[in-house]
């Protein structure tokens, strides 16, 4: 079941984050097919599972947020992602900006990859 669950999400983080890429560079771009209803609700959609199975997987090996820092780390990276994520998605940006924005945004899909390879916050000490 750990398997299962855990590919599942992995995947899913994928698909997010090609996702965000693709909707970054086509609002840089100002790509009118933004403007579709499925794409402003597909991501909704895709990280709601994501954040289910990230629950699962939390129940599945018992370790929570605040009692275990490394989740509770990436749990405040993952709340970095969402802002930075969002400020290069909305409002009227230069395409530096909205790049800029990306770049911090995936750096931390970076950090948050890293803590959960090493199960610590402070992923770059070992």
């Amino acid at each position: 079941m750990y398997i299962a669950v855990k590919h599942l999400h992995l995947t899913l983080m994928l698909c997010s984050v090609v996702f965000l890429i693709v909707r970054v560079v086509a609002a840089t771009a100002n790509a009118q097919f933004l403007k579709r209803r499925w794409i402003k609700i597909a991501p909704h959609v895709l990280d709601t599972f994501l954040l289910l199975s990230a629950i699962a997987l939390m129940v599945i090996i018992q370790q929570y947020p605040i009692t275990n820092h490394w989740l509770s780390a990436k749990l405040l990276a993952l709340l970095g992602y969402i802002i930075f994520g969002t400020l290069a998605l909305k409002g009227q940006k230069s395409a530096l900006t909205r790049l800029l924005y990306l770049a911090v945004s995936l750096s931390l899909v970076g950090y948050m990859m890293s803590i959960a390879i090493t199960k610590s916050p402070f992923p770059w000490a070992f």
